[in-house]
């Protein structure tokens, strides 16, 4: 999403939706309600390890991601790693932070193996090569991991961060920001987030590289939309397991403001391919006049149900309310379950347009 208001409107949307949710699960207390969060831009990456309780869940605010990707590590990257003598190649990934915990890189390379301190090596070339505040050294640490020119597999990557140890110095409170640098092929792309000890280390990102590293899922320029690879994504956790046989019907919820910028069909037809793919509750919502319309119908198949044109902040906050309540509602019901069991349709009172359009446009 771009910087004009969209990527502030849908957080503020979303948390002031979350109440009203857990209200309709307190109303349903034999429906267990778990939330999980994908973002896609130039790939796609889930925020939460795992699904999370509604009870249990925060929502962490997006980030716009309308800038291109640049040909080298930002100053405050690259201070750190030449201080340290990091070392770069084809694929270099690195994780800052400005405090004295110990904030740990972990990589996981085509091979399977994970690189992290416990495991500085792997079988395919890739090293930790600076590794910080396993005491407390530094309020500018750096961690990197690197594979030598010519020397990265082919193949998916994972990035991840976790939080290691607090060490209770001051300016240590919880939870820690940090910026991820990821360089492909001499592209980078850097990511932020924040992580508190004792909590499951956090996906960042994650690629497919090919064996001239220079082409890679995350081509492209400014403005990608992988709906596609988010879809995919989606498809392997309808999968049985980690699904079970007897459950709610999932409530899949997409917004976009774009057009994909990969292989939607295919996307599709993965999730369409898993039987809880097909009996999910499918909603899309178009965040403003760019958003592909005819796509989202695509993916929510259902004749009767329309992409909701969300064109301000008053327009997605209303919606996004709407398909976290009444859609939520629905799906825990006894219809819904009925609806799931059998094959059939989850029966959802679709919004009025005309009165939720009834605001002036300025997306």
């Amino acid at each position: 999403m771009s910087l004009d208001g969209k990527i502030q409107a849908l957080n503020n949307a979303i948390h002031e939706a979350l109440p009203n949710m857990k209200e309709v699960a307190d109303e349903n207390p034999n429906a267990s309600v778990l939330m999980r969060t994908l973002r896609f831009s130039r790939g796609a990456t889930w925020i939460e390890t795992e699904p999370v309780p509604l009870n249990d869940f925060q929502w962490t605010d997006l980030a716009a991601d309308d800038l291109p990707r640049t040909a080298a590590f930002s100053a405050e990257f690259r201070g750190r790693l030449e201080r340290e003598g990091a070392k770069s190649g084809d694929v270099q990934i690195s994780l800052i932070w400005n405090n004295y915990n110990d904030l740990d890189l972990h990589v996981i390379c085509p091979s399977g193996e994970e690189i992290y301190f416990g495991h500085r090596k792997s079988a395919c070339g890739g090293e930790l090569d600076v590794d910080m505040n396993v005491s407390p050294t530094s309020q500018e640490p750096v961690e990197n991991v690197y594979w030598p020119p010519g020397g990265s597999p082919q193949g998916h990557y994972q990035v991840f961060v976790d939080h290691f140890k607090n060490h209770g110095r001051r300016g240590c409170t919880d939870p820690t920001s940090f910026k991820v640098a990821v360089s492909v092929g001499g592209a980078v792309q850097e990511f932020t987030g924040s992580i508190s000890h004792g909590k499951p280390k956090k996906l960042i990102y994650e690629f497919d590289a090919d064996e001239t590293v220079a082409t890679t899922s995350v081509s492209g320029g400014g403005g990608n939309t992988d709906i596609g690879t988010a879809l995919e994504m989606v498809a392997e956790q309808m999968k049985i397991p980690p699904m079970t046989d007897r459950a709610l019907p999932p409530v899949l919820v997409l917004l976009s403001d774009g057009q994909p910028t990969d292989d939607f069909q295919q996307g599709l037809s993965k999730l369409m391919a898993q039987p809880w793919g097909k009996k999910a509750v499918r909603i899309a919502i178009a965040i403003g006049q760019d958003a592909d319309e005819s796509v989202l119908q695509d993916y929510i198949g259902h004749p009767e149900i329309k992409p909701l044109l969300a064109n301000n902040p008053e327009m997605l906050t209303r919606y996004i309310k709407w398909a976290s309540t009444v859609v939520l509602k629905a799906a825990s019901s006894p219809a819904g379950r009925a609806a799931a069991t059998s094959g059939g349709n989850v029966p959802i009172a679709v919004p009025s347009v005309t009165e939720a359009s009834s605001d002036s446009s300025v997306w």
